[in-house]
């Protein structure tokens, strides 16, 4: 009982934390920041990775993860994403890019949002993922029926025929 009430928490943080995230499956342009440029007045800004996009605009944030098609940037707990297509350049807040930012695993889920870490659970019956993420200390369940994209290792994995083959194996 314990663990589906920590799931369930889960589940519920994850939705209010990304809930500033704009993006939708099909279109991942970058949508801007809310107007929060400081969490705290007195303190110096912490440093940002900065994108700049092929019409010369300029978005800071951190890069948490990379994938074929979008990267993903974080800024004061929102998650945004910028279509890979869309960067012209990327300087590193720490001069190189980080290791295993391209072979982390994302789950886009059908209203847009974005978790990124390791996928530790590949469940089938009931269909769900469990992720780690990658930057919190937090796990999310997420039932696959919620779920428009998945990568895996950065790679795009083919989601469809993998929901595919659960449909058919319930009909057997």
């Amino acid at each position: 009982m314990f663990r589906v009430h920590t799931a369930l928490f889960a589940i519920v943080v994850a939705g209010c934390c990304l809930l500033a995230t704009s993006a939708t499956a099909q279109d991942f342009s970058f949508e801007a920041w809310s107007d929060v440029t400081k969490v705290c007045p007195t303190c110096e800004p912490p440093p940002a990775d900065t994108v700049t996009l092929n019409d010369g605009t300029t978005v800071e944030g951190t890069i948490r993860a990379i994938n074929p098609v979008f990267y993903t940037l974080e800024r004061f707990g929102e998650i945004r994403t910028v279509p890979a297509g869309d960067v012209q350049n990327v300087d590193w807040k720490r001069g190189d890019q980080p290791s295993g930012l391209e072979s982390l695993d994302q789950i886009v889920l059908e209203n847009g949002h974005v978790l990124t870490g390791e996928i530790t659970t590949d469940n089938d019956r009931p269909p769900y993922f469990e992720i780690e993420s990658s930057f919190l200390d937090q796990s999310y369940t997420v039932f696959k029926s919620q779920i428009e994209m998945v990568f895996q290792g950065g790679q795009e994995y083919d989601f469809e025929a993998a929901m595919n083959e659960v449909t058919d194996a319930r009909e057997e």
